[in-house]
Formats: C-alpha cells, sequence, structure tokens
C-alpha cells in the first residue's frame, strides 16, 4: 500500500503555501509507514508507503534516485522479480533485500522507456528527470493503481489519488455530469476522464512524457501484437499452461504473513487453491500449516431461488475440496447481520469515485476482516480466470465454425455439447439456428431477435439502469455508447481473441484500478490475482480455439490441466451466483432505502440524474420472493442492481458537495 503525487511548475510562481505537506499529510492514509517530500528544481515529489504487506516494504525508500538525474516513485507490487533480476544482472540472493522500487529503476537504467516491456505485475511508477525537468510516468496493464492528473498554466499535478489534487485550493471540486451519467449506464469506456471536472487519468497500459511545454500520452500495451503461439502436441499446451500458472501463483505468495485465499465452487479459485498448497508443501513451511480459506455463504433468510442452471450456495463444491486437501483451512462467510451497503461509505470516502455496485461488497468486507482476524493480510483471488485459463468458448465456438464453412466439424461439435442428452429435431435445429446462423446476423437482425427472446436486453440500459430518460438524452449518453465503442444489449464479438482483448482492456478495469490502493487502505488487506498475470494472458490470447472448446468440452484449458488436481464436484460444478442473498438483505432494509430516495427526491439535481419514482414505486412494492427473471418480476434488474448504483452515485455526489 502506498502513494506518490508529483509537481512540475512551468512557471515562476511559487507553490501556494504548505502545500506539499498537506499532500504528504491526506496521502499518508494510503501510507502511514514512511514517507517525504523531495524538491529538485521545477519538480516536487511526494510519497507515502506501508511496510507490512512484503518482506521487501521494510528497505523502502523514496524517491530511487540514480546518478543524481533520475527520481523514480512506485505503486504496486512486481510478479516474476527472479526473471527481472537475471536480467538486470542481480544475483537472486540479493532480492531478499530488494524492493520493487528499486528493481523497477535498476529496469530503467537497462532498457530506459521500454523497461515496460519486461515488467510483470500491478504496477504504476513516474521517473523524473531532473537534468531536463522532464516526468514520465507509466502504468503497468494489468489492474495497477490508478494516476490521476490536472495540468493548468502554472503546473502539473500527478499523482495516484484525487485526494493530492484537491490540496491545491485553486482546483475546483466539482463532478464530471457526462462520467456520472455514463457511470450509471455501465459506460466505463471513457478510460480518461475521472469522476472530477478538469481530472484525467493515465489508462492502464500508457505511458504520459510531460516537460513545462506539453504533456504527451501513448499506449504501451497491445495484447492483438501477440504472437501465435503452436505447439505440436495438444498436452504441450496444457504443460506450459500449469507451468505458468504454477509461477504466478508462486509470485503471487510473496507477502509478509502467510497467504490466504478467497475461495469459491469455481475452477478458478479452486486451481488457485491447488496450487498454493504444493507450493506451501514445497517451501520451509511447518508441515502443519494449513492454507487458510474463506468462502461465502447465503445469509439464512435466502429463499433458495436462483438463476437455471446456477448455484446460490457454493459450499459443496468448497467442502469436497477440503475433503481432497487436508491442508486447507476453509471458513464459510455468512455476513447474516450486515446491512446491503455495509462499507460503502467509507469505501468511497477512500476512493473519490462511486462503486459500480454493491452486491458484493458486504460479503468482501466481511471476509477481510476474518481475514484480518486470522493473522493474515494477504489474499489470493481467481478473478482472471474467466478472461483467461478458464475462458468460456462454447457461445462462440458454433458461428464461427458456421462462418468459416467448416459444417461437419460444426454439426460435430454442436451434437457432443449435448453429451448424449440430444434433443428432438426441431428443438435441435432450432438451438442450431440460434447458436451458429444469429451470431453472424447483421446487427438490425440480431436486435430484433434478441428483443423477443430477451425483453430486457431489447430495452437496453433502461432495464438496468436507474438514469433518468431526460436526463439520459440530456446528456447524450447514447452517442457516448457509440463514440467509445459500449453495447449496453452485450452483443458477444464474433471472434474469441476479439473478446478476450475486450476482457484484458475494457474500462470496468479502470474502474477497478482505480479502487486497488483506497480499498487496501480501507481494508487492510491485499488481494492478488495470479490468472490475471500478464504471461498468462498473452498465453491464453495466443494459442488455438480448440484449447478452449473441443469435442463438446467448454473451458478444456483448465479442466484438462487440473483434472488429477481438483474433485468432480468443482469440476463439474455449476456456476456460482454470488450475493444470491441480495433480495432478502435489501428486504431488511427496504424502508431505510426508501427513506434515503425520498430525501433524494427533495434534491432538485437527484431528482434530475435519477428515475426516483421508478426506484420508490420499486421500494413501496418490493417483491416477495428472490426474482430471477422478468417473467417473474418485470423490474428484476433494477431492483438488483439499479437501486444500490443510484444510491452510490448519489452519496458520492453528496459527498463531493458536501451534503452528506
Amino acid at each position: 500500500m502506498a502513494s506518490f503525487a508529483v509537481i512540475l511548475r512551468k512557471s515562476n510562481r511559487p507553490l501556494t503555501g504548505d502545500l506539499t505537506e498537506r499532500m504528504r499529510s491526506v496521502l499518508g492514509v494510503f501510507g502511514p509507514d514512511k514517507d517525504g517530500v523531495v524538491s529538485r528544481g521545477p519538480i516536487q515529489m511526494i510519497w507515502t508507503q506501508d511496510v507490512g504487506f512484503t518482506p521487501q516494504d521494510r528497505w523502502e525508500e523514496q524517491p530511487v534516485v540514480s546518478h543524481d538525474r533520475w527520481h523514480l516513485l512506485f505503486v504496486g507490487f512486481l510478479m516474476h522479480r527472479e526473471e527481472l533480476a537475471d536480467k538486470v544482472g542481480l544475483e537472486r540472493a540479493e532480492l531478499t533485500n530488494i524492493p520493487d522500487s528499486k528493481l523497477v529503476m535498476m529496469a530503467w537504467e537497462k532498457w530506459g522507456e521500454t523497461c515496460h516491456d519486461h515488467l510483470y505485475g500491478a504496477y504504476s511508477f513516474v521517473v523524473c528527470d531532473i537534468a531536463n525537468h522532464t516526468i514520465i510516468a507509466k502504468r503497468g496493464s494489468e489492474v495497477s493503481a490508478s494516476i490521476y492528473y490536472h495540468e493548468d498554466d502554472d503546473r502539473l499535478i500527478l499523482t495516484t489519488s484525487t485526494k493530492a489534487i484537491f490540496c491545491d485550493e485553486t482546483v475546483e471540486r466539482k463532478v464530471d455530469e457526462s462520467r456520472i451519467a455514463d457511470a450509471l449506464v455501465l459506460n466505463f469506456e471513457n478510460r480518461t476522464q475521472s469522476y472530477f471536472a478538469g481530472i484525467s487519468i493515465l489508462p492502464s497500459g500508457h505511458s504520459m512524457r510531460a516537460n513545462p511545454h506539453g504533456l504527451r500520452v501513448e499506449r504501451t500495451s497491445y495484447l492483438d501484437r501477440t504472437p501465435d503461439v503452436r505447439f505440436a502436441n495438444d498436452d504441450d499446451y496444457v504443460e506450459a499452461a500449469g507451468e505458468l500458472l504454477s509461477r504466478a501463483v508462486s509470485s503471487s505468495m510473496r507477502s509478509l504473513k502467510p497467504p490466504a485465499l478467497m475461495l469459491s465452487s469455481g475452477l478458478d479459485s479452486a486451481s488457485v487453491a491447488a496450487v498454493m498448497i504444493e507450493h506451501m508443501a514445497g517451501s520451509n513451511a511447518t508441515s502443519d500449516e494449513r492454507l487458510k480459506a474463506f468462502t461465502h455463504v447465503p445469509a439464512g433468510y435466502w429463499d433458495g431461488s436462483v438463476r437455471n442452471g446456477w448455484a446460490g450456495d457454493e459450499s459443496g463444491p468448497v467442502k469436497a475440496m477440503a475433503a481432497l486437501y487436508p491442508q486447507l483451512d476453509v471458513e464459510f462467510v455468512g455476513s447474516e447481520l450486515l446491512p446491503f451497503d455495509h462499507g460503502l461509505d467509507l469505501v468511497q470516502s477512500y476512493a473519490d469515485m462511486p462503486l459500480r455496485g454493491l452486491a458484493n461488497l458486504y460479503w468482501g468486507r466481511e471476509i477481510d476482516h476474518k481475514c484480518l482476524q486470522s493473522g493474515r493480510n494477504v489474499m489470493l483471488t481467481g478473478s482472471s480466470g474467466n478472461a483467461t485459463l478458464s475462458f468460456a468458448m462454447k457461445s462462440m465456438i458454433f458461428g464461427k465454425l458456421f462462418r468459416k464453412g467448416q459444417w461437419l466439424r460444426l454439426l460435430k461439435e454442436h451434437h457432443l455439447s449435448y453429451h448424449g442428452n440430444v434433443p428432438g429435431p426441431f428443438s435441435y435445429l432450432k438451438r442450431l439456428t440460434r447458436q451458429a446462423i444469429l451470431p453472424n446476423a447483421p446487427d438490425s437482425l440480431f436486435g430484433l431477435y434478441a428483443r423477443h427472446r430477451a425483453p430486457d436486453k431489447g430495452k437496453g440500459f433502461h432495464a438496468f439502469s436507474a438514469i433518468n430518460p431526460d436526463y439520459a438524452e440530456e446528456m447524450g449518453v447514447r452517442e457516448r455508447m457509440a463514440e467509445f465503442g459500449w453495447d449496453d444489449g452485450y452483443r458477444l464479438p464474433k471472434d474469441r481473441k476479439e473478446m478476450m482483448r475486450i476482457m484484458a482492456e475494457r474500462g470496468g478495469r479502470e474502474e477497478a484500478s482505480a479502487l486497488v490502493e483506497p480499498y487496501k487502505a480501507a481494508a487492510g488487506t491485499v488481494t492478488r490475482d495470479p490468472l490475471g498475470d500478464r504471461k498468462i494472458v498473452e498465453f491464453c490470447y495466443a494459442i488455438p480455439d480448440d484449447q478452449f472448446c473441443k469435442d463438446g468440452t467448454d473451458r478444456r484449458l483448465i479442466k484438462r490441466m487440473m483434472a488429477d488436481k481438483l474433485p468432480s464436484e468443482v469440476l463439474n460444478a455449476p456456476r456460482g451466483e454470488q450475493s444470491a442473498d441480495w433480495h432478502g438483505r435489501m428486504g431488511l432494509d427496504i424502508e431505510r432505502i426508501d427513506s434515503e430516495l425520498d430525501r433524494l427526491s427533495d434534491d432538485p439535481m437527484m431528482a434530475k440524474r435519477l428515475d426516483l419514482k421508478r426506484l420508490r414505486k420499486l421500494t413501496k412494492n418490493w417483491p416477495e420472493k428472490t426474482p430471477v427473471s422478468q417473467s417473474e418480476f418485470s423490474e428484476h434488474l433494477i431492483a438488483r442492481y439499479a437501486i444500490g448504483r443510484a444510491i452510490s452515485v448519489a452519496r458520492f455526489i453528496n459527498q463531493v458537495e458536501g451534503k452528506n
């Protein structure tokens, strides 16, 4: 956990008062153990650091200086440090006392502005060239801390938290209305605009070069330029993927205290668990050390309703996993008494942004609490598995085979996908048409079909958003959707690589990045996602389609990798429905929710932004059981998602305007 800020003065106008000291003070929440302020000519550098997460944190001292010219500030966590040490000529035995920031400086000394090609992990850093009054900022392609910047005629302020920018009293603290409108319809594709007017974001996978005469932002990460990977033997893909997974998990386990795991019934986190246990057995850990894992389960008042083919309670496969691995110590977390908005105000106060949704926040915060109680503060997850090793391609493969004219293989794959339970001729033909032909239809024709089959999607964002329709039109949300390529109908791309690229670069990941350091500060814990390692992302992008779906088996790569390491209950588990108890949890608070919406109705601007009449009609007529489809309850998406998002946005705006 850390933060930094850099001020580049472009004129002779002096800094106002104790600006750098105020910046150090507000950034202290992101790094309470160490801090510093360094001034060199027109450049001022501020940094803070927490030393409690990795063994190397205690050796951290920033800025890292080279040749009395380069000054580096760093926030993040490097993966594959041993590989980088080999490249820069450092003995691996020396790594114990070398913090990540110093390794990055060594990479800078060797490769300069192309050093990002050799760095892995979630990192953000800035290098100040004192000799040329220039700053170079870089963010990796993984979910790394956001870098915000504000520029005027006198100075450029660049920082990992907007709080530092607002220490400058000349900067107005005002929300950006277009960003608010976009957030309400889940369009996060404008990756360069923050939630504040006049404050921009350096996107992940980009770099910035700035001097007193101007700045330039360039893209540095291109997943679509990754060369193909082809092996002669099909099993070689499994072996290579297994090695990458092992290395990523091992690298992610670097921590001052024993790492824990956030475990579900899915293939991804279970695979991480199995590999963590392997590494624990092979390390110097005591033989009786166990892997602490936390699994969310629905509260006792859950009525059992869940989408068809999904599981609302994931404890069964997790228990099977624990039975297979005695080294696994699982704690089931039900969060019975927590309100639906538990932790919202605290997290948003650190992040200075509204959260996308509240569905998983309450139990995530409770797991953080349990993790700290267990004496740990680092947790691994399997969050990026769906975009990498466990990518599901069944929904794309039939359309691709039809498009390429591979009729025999199409029929074979479609037949095998039923696993022997083939329906009658009419149903079979109907499904084949829907899965193979319609995905290749023009947007207009596909839209007609989608509206007929799924009326919710036919409504676009109105089906899931609390935005006032008049406000949406006034703010031009449809035009910005078109400008940034956001499809509120969620039509899948036709190509697997394009889908992977979107998942790796979508704007929603920028939202997650903005929460990295604030969430650490609020929770006191760090989560790491080994399946999002750039080596794994690039490998999965580069290998053939049939490694993900073949002979009727979807998610084929990870199932072959883990066939002898996971119980059948996990290998064959249905998809988990997180926060399945949302309806009952919100129902316990429905009067308080309604009162908050009522208060918002008294604010003309809130009433302009939000369709509060629609929301209050819903809270006044809360359904008796958990709705899972439009046929059960026409406003089920508004009930589950839109109310929480509306409250999140409203509280953020009120926080900015001093109304909370």
